[in-house]
């Protein structure tokens, strides 16, 4: 009869694996004929002090410089091995949804502000040996990802300037710098098909495809529209950020030298634009939107030893920020970042500092300069009082820069003095995990 466990707090294979941790399967293979369920959880909650060039000019608006930002994250799911050895799972992660500013009502009260939920972010399965590979499939991290190294989120509030909650998110949109970085938002929440092989004498390589950048029910009910998750082209097209064939493929390679633990990987993902088809007629004929297709390189090492941990990512191709495509005479996008990290006993500190050259809001033809310029610096420390309980201090810097283009009205307009704009950002807080 197959026998059913409940993990327990300190098992957080889960955790890692929603996490977007470099492997396909649960961190410990439960025993043959086992099912092992989790319901782990992360709550995070900080105290953050912002200023930026655009915190009190926005339409007359201004910003208090010190607020509080939280989230809860909900990761159900199991792993089993079959009595064959075949290992198989489910994995999820739930967040806390984004609102609009309100006083903390929480009911389910249509059209009111500050009415907050839970939505999926993630939700896969897998299957397979460590002889044969893994496949994973459903809303996930891709290989873009998961066959990657160089980008780090165990230092601070574990999101810097990835804005991916924490105090990266709360500084102001405008001011906030672009950075392509691996763990993306619309990379991983689309539904695809992942295959990861078998570690052979340290290399382990993988590919995965990706018909739509949909996840889970969107675009399920089609009747034709732009709405449709398998759209291939519409009259006027479908935006610069919809993905159609997105394939990704990767190669990574790890050892250890005297002590030194070295990794290196390789990544290239290839996607189209939905196109826009010959119903897309305007009053002066036909528009097309013309976006090339997007091909991006990824170039990653790390360096690992005695608690020091170096690393660094490059990415390079025709691309624009935010994973969005190019048109026609606009500039290859070029990031990098590199990062230290060190942990001693309970205590982690890290630094990072990312470079992002890239198109921007510059057209052909039009008045802006044609590189846009991000950068961004993160400063974290931790203090782990237990394997559930951890304190940290986040510092971001960040700055952008287009010549002639006007961050704060998002426009050309009255560029001059906000065509270079910057913000820091820092944070008190404490993170629970279970």
């Amino acid at each position: 009869m197959r026998k059913y466990l409940l993990a327990s707090a300190a098992s957080l294979g889960l955790m890692v694996a929603a996490s977007g941790a470099a492997h396909a399967q649960a961190a410990k293979a439960p025993a043959p004929g086992q099912i092992v369920v989790h319901l782990n959880g992360l709550l995070n909650d900080q105290i953050n002090m912002i200023g930026a060039t655009g915190d009190n000019v926005q339409g007359g608006n201004k910003l208090n410089p010190i607020g509080m930002a939280g989230f809860l994250r909900l990761y159900p799911g199991f792993d089993a091995t079959t009595e064959n050895g075949i290992e198989y799972g489910v994995a999820a992660e739930l967040r806390t949804t984004y609102s609009s500013a309100g006083v903390g009502i929480h009911e389910s009260t249509a059209g009111t502000s500050g009415v907050t939920g839970l939505a999926i972010r993630r939700a896969y399965a897998y299957i397979g040996t460590p002889q044969t590979g893994f496949v994973r499939f459903g809303q996930t991290d891709g290989i873009w990802w998961l066959l990657s190294t160089g980008e780090y989120y165990n230092f601070g509030d574990g999101n810097l300037w990835n804005a991916d909650v924490g105090v990266g998110s709360s500084v102001p949109n405008q001011d906030h710098p672009s950075g392509l970085f691996t763990s993306s938002g619309s990379l991983y929440t689309t539904n695809k098909i992942v295959y990861i092989s078998p570690d052979v004498a340290g290399f382990k390589a993988g590919f995965d495809f990706e018909p739509n950048s949909n996840g889970f029910k969107e675009g399920e009910s089609c009747s034709l529209t732009t709405d449709c998750a398998t759209l291939s082209s519409a009259a006027g097209g479908a935006g610069n950020a919809r993905r159609k064939n997105t394939v990704t493929g990767g190669l990574e390679y790890s050892s250890e030298f005297s002590g030194t633990g070295v990794t290196l990987a390789v990544d290239y993902l290839h996607a189209a634009p939905i196109g826009v088809s010959s119903g897309g007629v305007t009053a002066t004929g036909y528009t097309f939107n013309g976006y090339k297709s997007m091909g991006i390189a990824e170039f990653s090492g790390q360096v690992k030893y005695a608690g020091f941990t170096l690393g660094a990512n490059v990415k390079t191709g025709q691309v624009n920020d935010g994973y969005t495509f190019l048109l026609p005479g606009q500039r290859d996008l070029l990031f990098y970042e590199v990062t230290g990290i060190y942990d001693f006993g309970p205590y982690t500190v890290g630094a990072y500092y990312f470079n992002q050259q890239s198109a921007g809001a510059y057209t052909l033809g039009s008045s802006y300069g044609r590189t846009a310029t991000n950068y961004g610096i993160a400063v974290g420390a931790n203090y782990a009082l237990s394997k559930n309980l951890g304190l940290y201090a986040t510092y971001l810097y960040g700055h952008r820069h287009q010549a002639g283009y006007n961050f704060i009205s998002n426009s050309a307009t009255v560029a001059t003095g906000y065509d270079n704009v910057q913000s820091q950002a820092f944070s008190l807080g404490a993170a629970l995990k279970w």
